[in-house]
């Protein structure tokens, strides 16, 4: 079956271009997409970083839609119901995909707005959380104030056991959020939001060092400096979690891991076996309004307006135009 998809056609140049969507064989699920995230991990993609071969080549993976046909051996998902990928397939910025049943899970009946319900990165910011276990009163770091880095603070702030919470952010507008986030924490004064690079920054960094370093520290910095901070403030036998993906080689204390003992946690949905479980625990957040994915989507543009899709693109790569997240939409 031909399909259109957007391709990567060459360094931050998209196309429109067929594509061949299998039929679902035994296991498998066809979709008809109705909206993809764009990850960072495409947004590197564009430029050719980690691409999985030459140009040009199909992108996307945060898919939701309406399943279209299923294969043999398919159950619990027919024609009609809404789902999300979680699992599976790595070129879903097509107008169909092929996908194994077993990473999808089901959406609510009713969606309004599809660019709200991308939520794969959701489902690994409650993995992150699971598996990195905040203990009653513990002091959590967090390096890094993103759109992932904002989700994991929604739920820090309003549904986990943290005594303390401090977060380093470079850029004024995302401290903004996080500071709101922090009027659900209680107590103001168990709550900062600061600069790493001003005066107070730098002197809350070397008091949590001084005072033996933090309970739980998380790296959502996505880049060498954030990743090092989050691990220069992890106290012994504390835990660090590494949410950002690192794409080339970062270095590391190996006598302090070593000697110090720290838990290191890995936010990659690979870490855990069992993580389409986390989608049931993450809409339940979402239900509660203790999540809010939805709020933090700041672009969005349509399949084929290629104009709107390259600005968007760009914008995830340079951050501009107050850049969060941004979804590409297959309905108008």
């Amino acid at each position: 079956m031909l399909a259109k998809g957007v391709f990567v056609e060459d360094y931050m140049k998209l196309s429109i271009r067929e594509y061949d969507v299998p039929e679902p064989k035994a296991g498998e699920v066809m979709i008809k997409t109705m909206a993809v995230g764009l990850c960072c991990w495409d947004s590197w993609l564009y430029r050719g970083v980690n691409a999985p071969g030459p140009y040009p080549y199909i992108i996307g993976h945060e898919g939701v839609g309406v399943v279209e046909r299923v294969g043999e051996g398919v159950t619990g998902l027919k024609p009609g119901d809404n789902v999300s990928c979680l699992s599976g397939n790595n070129e879903m910025m097509c107008e169909y995909s092929t996908v194994p049943a077993a990473g999808l899970v089901k959406l609510p009946d009713v969606i309004d707005d599809w660019a709200k319900v991308v939520y794969e990165p959701a489902c690994c910011v409650t993995n992150l959380l699971n598996i990195t276990d905040v203990q009653l009163g513990d002091h959590v770091v967090l390096v890094g104030a993103g759109y992932m880095g904002l989700q994991t603070l929604q739920l820090l702030t309003r549904a986990s056991q943290a005594g303390r919470i401090t977060v380093f952010e470079l850029r004024e507008d995302r401290r903004k959020m996080a500071m709101e986030y922090g009027k659900d924490f209680g107590n103001p004064d168990c709550f900062r939001v600061l600069d790493p690079e001003s005066e107070e920054g730098k002197k809350a960094v070397a008091d949590i060092i001084a005072a033996g370093g933090a309970d739980v520290c998380i790296d959502f910095g996505a880049s060498d400096s954030g990743f090092h901070l989050a691990d220069s403030m992890t106290r012994q036998a504390g835990k660090l979690t590494i949410g950002s993906f690192h794409r080339s080689d970062v270095t590391f204390n190996g006598t302090k891991w070593h000697l110090g003992g720290l838990y290191v946690y890995n936010l990659a949905p690979m870490s855990n076996p069992h993580f389409k479980e986390m989608c049931p625990r993450c809409y339940s957040m979402i239900e509660r309004g203790v999540l809010e994915p939805g709020k933090l989507v700041t672009h969005t543009a349509y399949f084929e307006d290629m104009e709107a899709m390259d600005n968007m693109f760009q914008r995830a790569c340079d951050k501009g135009d107050n850049y969060m997240k941004g979804a590409i939409l297959f309905y108008k």
